[in-house]
C-alpha cells in the first residue's frame, strides 16, 4: 500500500516526536494505506538519533475506532497470509523510544492494540477501550491476545475479547491498561508534560529500561533478570552514567547528553 502523508501527521522538537493519526472522519480507524504510513513515519523516527521519546494521538476527539473494515471486507485469507495483514503498526512495538499514547474518545480494535504497544498511555476521562472484532467476525491479528492479557491478566482480557464489551477510562487504570487518567480534552498535554521530562533524561537509559521491561514480558525471570543485569552494566560505560551521578553528588540537576 502506498503510504499517504495527510493521513499521519508528524511534528517533531525538542527531541519529542508528536504522532497524530488524521481520519477524524472515520475516527481514525486504521486502513491499510494509514498504517503504511504510520510505520513508514515510525521507521524514521526508530532510526533519528535526536527523537528521545515519541506521542502517539488522535485527531478529532478520538486516538482510533480499529482497522477500517471496509477496507478489509474483501480481503481474502491468501491475501491476508500473504501480506502478513495484522490490522495495526508492525513497527510501533519495535520503536526503541519510549512511547507516550494520549487517548481521548475510542481505542478500540487496533486502537486499543496500538495503546497496548505503548509504554506510557494517558487517557481522557471519558476515553473507553476494547476489542469488539469478534462482533465483526474476526479476532484481534496485532497482539491483542497476547499484550492483553499480559497487562490486565487472562480473566479480564478474556472477558473483553469474547464478549466485545468495553471498559472505561477508570477501570483500565484499575486494570493496569492505562498509567493516568486525566479530564476530557488534557490527554495530549498531560502526555506533552511526561514526553518533555523524559526528553531531559538519559535516552540511552531510557532505552535500556523499556528493552528490559518488554524483554521480562517475552520471557521466565531468570533470563529476564539477566538481561536486566546486562544492560545495567553497560550504563557504566555512558557519559550519562557518569553525568547523573556527578550531579547527584554535587546536588544540582544533571545534563545528560544522551551518550
Amino acid at each position: 500500500m502506498t503510504a499517504d502523508e495527510h493521513m499521519v501527521l508528524c511534528h517533531t522538537a525538542d527531541g519529542v516526536a508528536e504522532v497524530v493519526l488524521n481520519r477524524p472522519r472515520t475516527r481514525n480507524a486504521l486502513s491499510r494505506v494509514l498504517i503504511a504510513t504510520l510505520d513508514d513515519i515510525l521507521e524514521r523516527l526508530a532510526a533519528d538519533e535526536t527523537v528521545r521519546v515519541v506521542i502517539l494521538t488522535g485527531a478529532g476527539g478520538h486516538f482510533a475506532a480499529g482497522a477500517d473494515l471496509k477496507d478489509m471486507a474483501s480481503m481474502t485469507a491468501q491475501e491476508a497470509a500473504a501480506a502478513d495483514f495484522a490490522g495495526c503498526s508492525h513497527t510501533l512495538p519495535r520503536l526503541p523510544q519510549p512511547v507516550v499514547a494520549a487517548v481521548e474518545g475510542v481505542a478500540l480494535g487496533g486502537g486499543c492494540e496500538l495503546a497496548e504497544m505503548a509504554d506510557i498511555v494517558i487517557a481522557g476521562h471519558g476515553a473507553r477501550f476494547g476489542h469488539p472484532e469478534v462482533t465483526a467476525g474476526t479476532m484481534p491479528g496485532a497482539g491483542g491476545t497476547q499484550r492483553l492479557p499480559r497487562l490486565v491478566g487472562p480473566a479480564l482480557a478474556l472477558d473483553l475479547l469474547l464478549t466485545g464489551r468495553s471498559l472505561t477510562a477508570a477501570e483500565a487504570l484499575s486494570a493496569g491498561l492505562v498509567a493516568r487518567v486525566v479530564a476530557d480534552g488534557q490527554a495530549l498535554d498531560a502526555a506533552r508534560t511526561v514526553a518533555h521530562h523524559l526528553s531531559t533524561l538519559s535516552a540511552p537509559v531510557l532505552q535500556a529500561v523499556k528493552a528490559a521491561v518488554r524483554r521480562g514480558q517475552e520471557v521466565p525471570l531468570s533470563p529476564g533478570l539477566a538481561e536486566e543485569r546486562r544492560l545495567f552494566h553497560r550504563t557504566f560505560a555512558l557519559d550519562d552514567r557518569r553525568e547523573g551521578m556527578a550531579a547527584f553528588a554535587e546536588k544540582r540537576q544533571p545534563l545528560f547528553r544522551h551518550r
